[in-house]
């Protein structure tokens, strides 16, 4: 048998059944047989000269030649085997299990009628780049066109993996080739030091000259033409000083001078860890003078699945979102969202009408039988994640992840009877890491579920995540809102009073009448209990609210729930500062603006969406400040007899810092945020609002979880994927059952069965007319006396099904038809519910209206 092993193109046939796809079947060559699709692990790859080579994988409209893509062997482990184009730079992960072999570029792509060249270039291309010069006019760039066609990246062979150094902009020339100056240590050190012949290194000293006050070599532009230039370049690639290290000498020479054209350095690293394949992008040296690289996208068409594959794009919209593949929603514009929502500093007149936010770094890939998951490790926190269907610019459906690297705000000028507005940058590119952890699936497992099970053993092992401890009830969940401010009128002067809704005595009285119904596990969000009400000062320090009873009925309140099996979990805002107050100045503690002023957080008008600016705003605090504001807050929390805290936005909001003097990314303030988080969950059991990623292994309780998707016209299907993830390790919530659009108790308990979500209310005990004409007047409804008899009633019903597998993992969650869904737990027990108006039946057994079915037990 030959030597090598390939992966070949499968028949006319087979073609048919597979086009478009990147993910192929390798057998062993000489024998092209469409039926031999597995490879024996037993017959080992080559190490140096093995080849792989994929059918074309063409769309409907492409051809099934016998064509072979080639590539060298570049590395490979137990589990998968990684490939490496040399000419193209594209690569193959090869899963060993199942022989299926994933691609970074759609192996047909010359053959794609829709895409035209400009298009094939970026199916071609593993980066694609949006940047600008200072004047704000947007350009593109891709590794492909710009790097790939020019030569200009180099690679090097890693024990695990391969290493691509790509130099992206348009192609040096002439003179330009060579950098103006080049340090003296460095020419010496990586040139002369590694010249043999003396002849050599003379005409190579007679083509610089030596720049004592820059303490550099200076380039001879005369002594650099023709032969001179070529001979110099020729030096340069026997030594080894190549394109990276040219690019570190323009960059350190570059004295402020606006560069020629904008010009990018751009690693990057692919790996195998284990039976995962790990890509990893640096940003260290972007920039280039007077060039902004904003957007970075990695693997856009990493297996791009064609016009004939069946399958799915998971995408992370609120609990998830499938958009079906080649679904034909082309009048619908891309998934396009930003990770753990809109970020405060950024500067919008008008309230964004953005969906549910994604609060998973997560995204993948279904065909056939086969899928991925992506797990985005280090930027997240300026990520986003994009998909899009066939039949748009090209064949193929893709679904990525791309990158904020640096962002710009309008800013207007005005003078001399004039205005202009010119684009402002932030101050600061974000120089790091980028780094995509893909993982792989077959048969069974290839779904979403199997996809948010692969996620949930990730977080685990990560965090040494233990699953919840077995408790007689499920939780349910309960916001009591203490004090809030209530504008009042002295002798017709308006003044700004408190308000309390809810003091802790009533507090004790409604968790009395709620233990009286039999719920027998409480967890209670307590907010607006210090410092002012619901709108506190910065938390530096603490002041029981004297209006609610103060510190003595607190603690009367915290020795209750102690024995009454109560969690209280006492509120308080940290990035958020929410109103100006003495101890808190906006100009030294708030962050700033790309533009440089006040991150200032106004409400919006209910009808016409735009900022409120005449009313008192919220201020975000840059992350820089954080650490000392909560240790402040700690040293008090802890003299108090509580064990639990909520923590109102540290989960829910990412907001960067643009000062220009201590510019913070987002990324760094995920960091920041994290650290704080582990600090104050060392000792404290902490309740996170939202539940962004970063914030679920410090937090034993997540409250207003995302339990549905945003219904984005591009998707399909709203899936739990989040749930799924976390079911068995983090009690968690959906938002207020009695707040949200849906006031329907019954549709929101079939929603709780399905999601393995508990319930969840939001109360106060005064009149519902001590909110009237105040800016909560929204919570006229939230009375609890108003709720807490069907309440209860939801809760027992909840319970009897929730309650026994609160401590299981979701192991399967399948729509069975419109409107029906099962959900399996991991001891087998099964939940149906019927959203629908009408009886349906599910193997023999009848599911009423609005109803469900638990293990084949008729409800």
């Amino acid at each position: 048998m030959n030597s090598k092993w390939k992966i070949t193109l499968i028949s006319a046939t087979v073609l048919t059944m597979l086009a478009g796809a990147s993910i192929y079947q390798v057998s062993a060559d000489p024998v092209p047989d469409a039926s031999s699709s597995q490879v024996s692990d037993e017959q080992p790859f080559q190490t140096s000269s093995g080849t792989a080579a994929g059918h074309a994988g063409q769309g409907a409209n492409q051809t099934s030649a016998q064509d072979e893509i080639k590539m060298d062997l570049a590395a490979e482990n137990e589990f998968l085997a990684l490939y490496f184009n040399p000419e193209t730079t594209e690569i193959a992960v090869r899963i060993k299990k199942d022989g299926s072999v994933w691609f970074s570029n759609p192996q047909a792509r010359e053959q794609d009628g829709k895409a035209s060249g400009f298009n094939k270039a970026m199916l071609s291309s593993q980066l694609l780049l949006s940047y600008s010069d200072s004047s704000g006019k947007p350009q593109q760039y891709n590794n492909f066109s710009q790097s790939v066609q020019y030569q200009q990246f180099v690679h090097e062979k890693l024990e695990d993996g391969i290493k691509i150094t790509y130099t992206v902009g348009e192609k040096l020339r002439g003179v330009e080739q060579v950098p103006p100056f080049i340090g003296e240590e460095r020419f010496q050190m990586l040139i002369l030091d590694k010249i043999q012949d003396e002849k050599v290194k003379s005409d190579m000293l007679n083509r610089f000259k030596l720049n004592e006050k820059k303490k550099a070599y200076e380039r001879r532009d005369k002594a650099l033409n023709g032969m001179g230039l070529t001979r110099t370049l020729e030096v340069f690639k026997e030594v080894g000083y190549t394109e990276e290290e040219m690019n570190i000498d323009r960059q350190t020479f570059a004295d402020g001078e606006i560069a020629s054209h904008a010009l990018f350095v751009l690693p990057i690293t692919y790996r195998l860890v284990g039976d995962q394949f790990v890509v990893q992008v640096s940003t260290e040296e972007v920039d280039t003078k007077g060039y902004y690289l904003q957007n970075l996208s990695v693997l856009p068409y990493f297996g791009a699945a064609g016009t004939n594959e069946d399958g799915y794009m998971f995408v992370p919209d609120g609990s998830g979102s499938l958009i079906r593949l080649n679904n034909g929603k082309l009048d619908a514009a891309p998934y396009n969202e930003e990770l753990y929502g809109i970020d405060l500093t950024r500067e919008n007149k008008f309230k964004p009408l953005n969906g549910d936010p994604a609060r998973l770094p997560v995204f993948g890939m279904k065909k056939n039988d086969q899928a991925y998951l992506a797990i985005i490790e280090d930027g997240d926190g300026i990520g986003r994640v994009e998909a899009d269907i066939s039949g748009r610019a090209n064949s193929y459906n893709s679904v990525y992840s791309s990158y904020a690297i640096n962002i710009s705000e309008p800013l207007t000028l005005s003078g001399n009877w004039t205005t202009q507005t010119v684009s402002k940058f932030q101050a600061e590119s974000y120089h790091g890491n980028l780094t995509i952890r893909y993982g792989f699936l077959n048969g069974e497992q290839a779904s979403y579920v199997g996809m948010a099970s692969l996620y949930r053993s990730y977080l685990a092992d990560k965090y040494k995540l233990a699953k919840l401890e077995s408790k007689a009830q499920s939780p349910f969940f309960v916001e009591l809102i203490g004090g809030v401010p209530k504008q009042k009128f002295f002798l017709g002067i308006p003044y700004t009073s408190y308000e309390p809704l809810t003091t802790f005595e009533q507090a004790q009285e409604i968790l009395k009448e709620l233990k009286g119904g039999g719920l027998g596990s409480i967890k209670l969000r307590y907010t607006g209990w210090f410092n002012g009400g619901i709108h506190h000062s910065i938390p530096t320090s603490i002041s029981v609210d004297g209006e609610l009873g103060g510190k003595k009925a607190l603690n009367k309140l915290i020795t209750y729930s102690n024995n009454n099996g109560v969690e209280l979990y006492p509120d308080a805002s940290f990035t958020n500062v929410l109103r100006e107050t003495w101890g808190f100045s906006p100009r030294k503690q708030a962050s700033r603006t790309i533009t440089n002023s006040i991150a200032s957080i106004y409400p919006y008008d209910l009808a016409g969406y735009f900022k409120q600016t005449w009313l008192d705003p919220a201020y975000v605090l840059s992350p820089l400040k954080l650490e000392g504001i909560v240790d402040d807050f700690y040293s008090d929390f802890k003299k108090l007899d509580l064990s639990a805290l909520s923590l109102n936005d540290m989960g829910n909001t990412l907001n960067s810092d643009y000062n220009p003097k201590h510019m913070v990314t987002r990324e760094g303030a995920k960091q920041i945020v994290q650290e704080q988080l582990a600090k104050l969950g060392a000792n404290t059991k902490l309740m996170v609002s939202g539940g962004n990623s970063y914030a679920i292994p410090y937090a034993d309780s997540v409250i207003n979880a995302p339990v549905s998707s945003s219904g984005y016209n591009i998707t399909d299907q709203s899936v739990p994927f989040y749930e799924i993830a976390l079911h068995g390790y983090v009690d968690y919530a959906g938002t207020a059952l009695n707040l949200g659009d849906d006031q329907d108790i019954r549709s929101n308990m079939l929603k709780a069965m399905e999601t393995g979500s508990n319930l969840n209310f939001k109360w106060f005990y005064a009149k519902s007319s001590s909110v009237k004409e105040t800016e909560f007047d929204y919570l006229y409804s939230a009375q609890y006396k108003n709720w807490i008899n069907e309440a209860t009633a939801a809760y027992n019903e909840v319970d009897a099904v929730l309650g026994k597998v609160r401590t299981q993992t979701i192991k399967d969650h399948e729509m069975l038809e419109k409107g029906v869904y099962r959900t399996t737990y991991e001891d087998g027990t099964t939940v149906v519910v019927n959203y629908n108006d009408y009886a349906i039946n599910v193997e023999g057994d009848t599911v009423e209206p609005l109803g469900y079915l638990i293990g084949g037990e008729r409800k």
